[in-house]
């Protein structure tokens, strides 16, 4: 794990933001900004994994999202990955560019590829479900090692190369399968469950 600037750590080759950002154990992340909304976007950890997407299927304006439902999903040749909502809130801005270029996500997750900003209205008990500061880096660090021991026990790689994990890991081993990835980094299996007890 080394540092590449004050805001940022890298942890087997990809960003993890150190400060200022909130990380939800389904790989999406929450900033807080200072108007009083939250910028919502997903992690490149997520993106090592699917790789980019084709489309991105983004939540409406003004609809309201909580915390652990899915909000979006991303779609690659015809295969689905959704994500759950890192914080409960109202809907209040779309980022249109990725709706014009998916891959944004894929490029620049902590920048240009946020996907849509929302009104909080249970900010600080959603915040103590996520990781931030020190916790995010070695909550990631244990992410990255699960994902390298799924590829050692799945398809034989003996570790990642140079010390990185490769990108676009489905792409490269499809043979792990999106929907075992998908359930077992994503956890919306269970948002499914808690579904049928509410």
């Amino acid at each position: 794990m080394k540092s590449r600037n004050n805001q940022e750590v890298e942890i087997f080759g990809f960003g993890v933001p150190a400060s200022d950002c909130y990380l939800h154990p389904g790989h999406s992340w929450a900033v807080l900004e200072d108007t009083g909304e939250v910028r919502v976007g997903l992690d490149a950890f997520s993106q090592k994994i699917f790789g980019p997407a084709d489309e991105v299927k983004l939540p409406d304006l003004g609809k309201t999202y909580y915390q652990d439902h899915i909000c979006l999903s991303l779609v690659r040749q015809g295969r689905k990955a959704s994500f759950l909502a890192p914080v409960d809130g109202a809907i209040t801005a779309i980022n249109p560019k990725v709706r014009e270029n998916p891959r944004l996500i894929h490029n620049d997750p902590f920048g240009a590829g946020w996907l849509f900003k929302v009104w909080p209205i249970n900010l600080q008990r959603n915040l103590t479900n996520l990781f931030s500061g020190d916790a995010t880096a070695d909550w990631m660090h244990q992410e990255s090692h699960r994902l390298i021991n799924l590829m050692e026990s799945e398809v034989g790689v003996t570790g990642p190369d140079g010390g990185t994990i490769i990108d676009d890991v489905y792409g490269n081993y499809p043979q792990l399968g999106w929907r075992p990835l998908v359930q077992e980094f994503l956890l919306t299996s269970l948002t499914r469950e808690w579904k049928k007890k509410s």
